[in-house]
């Protein structure tokens, strides 16, 4: 079951799905009205709400979408009943000959030997009547519809694809009343301010630009420091856990993938590279590292009292993403990601698990990141075929799998649908401050790999056997992990990921010589300082450090310049006061060393 469907299944159970859908029909019906010609080509319910996509020749606008909330309101006001029903395929073609897009729906639906059903709303011949492919459920009339709101209006391929005519997308949301619609909005403008690509106007954290291409974001400097910051202390942790570092090139021959058994899942997302010269070999971007690290281990014959042996790097992979799936920095086409693979006997095989969950706890709550769910993927029982391996294989690494997850003592839930195509898989998906749900990281056992790469030891009683691969990723790709962490922390983060953490603010040119002192000393430290030296106000300097979220403001005055003090101020607007400087650099060295969470 793939993600769409886990969804659709999700909707199903939702008890205000028939409100929602009701309203799709409504805002259907009330294009109609409004726009002549329009028509309708889908609009499923989904999360939070729906959304209706239209052939209109002509540009909607957001006053349009006041009049299609009005006609929405009247449509209700009026009670009209809606009613469903089968039909053949003739009186299904007769309804929509004019509807190109509907002809196309329902010739797939009896490809696929679905039954066709249309809802109803009104009669023909009334003032308000229209008529759809529908398979339900919905409310009996328009009357029982509560609150709703058209949340945006976007562009949209039919299809997804973008050679196709692309249409006028309405988003929308629907509630019992208009207590929980506001509730919802609300929780939409807090996502809208949190947003990544919100804050990163303000942040300047990453640009992607047309010329270069879509999902290829380049990092400016200030979200260069928080990766670095990130991918320093994942390499610092790595090596105190006994990882050792290694390096892959950025592209290989095919053969590679063909060995792993990537190709047949993956070729269509990964990037073909032209070869000049002689060369005629197809050569691929890796859109993962582990068939590297795999060739890193085989390069020499090893023995079990090398394992286990943990190969880390932070390796650029690429991966196709459609335009409608990119996110910024969450969802884009290149990415740095926080890899690994352990290389283990099977009895060492629970206890690195262990080890490699106990890292990311380790990881998680240091950030102060408690909601958080583990998944553990098995396979699709209805789509068997898409897996590597034989049966005995793959029941050995669920086994392992279970086993290593309760001694870890942690709760799981299993999809059946969730595993890599060469064994099980572990995922850790984490809630931000504001609900939204990351799939950050993961970890799998692997018995697959080991018998197509030929990964081999020799074990104590001289025999040769296949090593069990576990691959990691604590840290996820730093990509979606600094997104993620921007919109968790709303973009005040800790104090050892900000960008600039003290902005020294003198009052008066008189004051600058001070402030290159305590800036100097800051600098030693070892903590990211600047002065502001701009002909400004000194009110107008505070709200400038608060929008970017420096974490400290040092106001440095007459007084303050007398006494060998500063004055500090907070990002939150709380005013500290007049103190040692040196109290000062003692406190905020100790939050930045230890990665504290707290402000101060």
């Amino acid at each position: 079951m793939n993600k769409k469907i886990k969804v659709i299944e999700k909707l199903k159970n939702d008890p205000l799905m028939p409100l929602r859908h009701t309203a799709e029909h409504i805002m259907h019906t009330a294009v109609e009205a409004l726009f002549p010609g329009a028509k309708k080509v889908m609009g499923p319910p989904i999360e939070d709400g729906f959304y209706g996509d239209f052939d209109i020749n002509q540009q909607i606008n957001e006053e349009d979408l006041k009049k299609i909330e009005d006609k929405m309101r009247e449509i209700i006001k009026a009670g009209i009943p809606m009613k469903m029903k089968e039909i053949t395929e003739k009186e299904a073609k007769e309804i929509f000959s004019g509807n190109p897009y509907k002809l196309e729906l329902i010739d797939g639906f009896l490809k696929d030997g679905k039954k066709l059903s249309v809802c109803e709303l009104g009669k023909k011949g009334e003032k308000y009547h229209d008529i759809d492919l529908c398979a339900g459920p919905h409310l009996d009339n328009t009357s029982k519809v509560g609150a709703f709101k058209i949340l945006n209006i976007a562009g949209a391929y039919w299809r997804g694809n973008e050679k196709n005519k692309q249409l006028v997308r309405l988003y929308a949301t629907a509630f019992a009343n208009q207590k929980d619609l506001e509730e919802h909005l609300n929780k939409l403008e807090e996502i809208k301010k949190r947003d990544h690509r919100n804050l990163n106007k303000t942040l300047e954290l990453f640009l992607i630009s047309e010329e270069v291409g879509p999902g290829l974001p380049m990092w400016l400097p200030n979200g260069m420091i928080i990766r670095e910051e990130l991918e320093k202390w994942g390499k610092d942790t790595e090596e105190k856990w006994g990882y050792k570092r290694v390096s892959s090139p950025f592209m290989t021959k095919k053969t590679l993938f063909e060995i792993s058994g990537h190709i047949p899942y993956f070729e269509n997302d990964m990037y073909k590279v032209q070869v000049p010269g002689e060369d005629k070999e197809d050569y691929y971007i890796k859109p993962m590292n582990c068939p590297f690290h795999h060739m890193i281990f085989k390069s020499k014959p090893r023995s079990y009292k090398e394992l286990p042996l943990r190969l880390a790097e932070y390796g650029t992979v690429a991966r196709y993403e459609d335009r409608g799936s990119l996110n910024g920095i969450l969802r884009p086409r290149i990415f740095v990601q926080n890899d690994a693979h352990v290389y283990c006997t099977e009895e060492q095989a629970i206890d690195v698990f262990v080890e490699i969950i106990d890292l990311h706890k380790y990881y998680y709550d240091k950030l102060g990141l408690k909601d958080y769910r583990i998944i553990l993927g098995l396979r699709d029982p209805n789509n068997m075929g898409k897996y590597h391996g034989d049966e005995g294989m793959w029941q050995k690494a669920e086994k392992l799998s279970r086993q290593a997850m309760d001694k870890a003592g942690i709760e799981y839930l299993v999809e059946n649908e969730g595993a890599a195509h060469y064994g099980p898989k572990m995922d850790l998906k984490i809630k931000s401050a504001i609900g939204n749900e990351y799939a950050i990281s993961t970890n799998q056992i692997d018995l697959f790999m080991p018998m197509k790469f030929n990964l081999t030891y020799i074990d104590k009683d001289g025999k040769e056997k296949y090593v069990i691969v576990q691959h990691r990723a604590p840290l996820g790709s730093s990509e979606r992990f600094v997104g993620f962490l921007t919109e968790h922390f709303a973009g005040n983060y800790p104090l050892w990921l900000s960008p600039l953490q003290v902005s020294i603010i003198p009052l008066g040119e008189k004051h600058m010589e001070y402030a290159d002192t305590i800036e100097n000393e800051i600098r030693d430290l070892g903590l990211r300082v600047e002065v502001d030296r701009r002909n400004d106000t000194m009110q107008s300097k505070i709200r400038d450090a608060q929008m970017r979220k420096v974490p400290y403001m040092l106001i440095l005055g007459d007084k303050e310049v007398a006494e060998n003090k500063i004055s500090l101020r907070l990002r939150t607007g709380e005013n500290v006061g007049k103190m040692n400087k040196n109290d000062f650099y003692t406190k905020a060295k100790d939050i930045y060393l230890t990665k504290g969470l707290q402000l101060w």
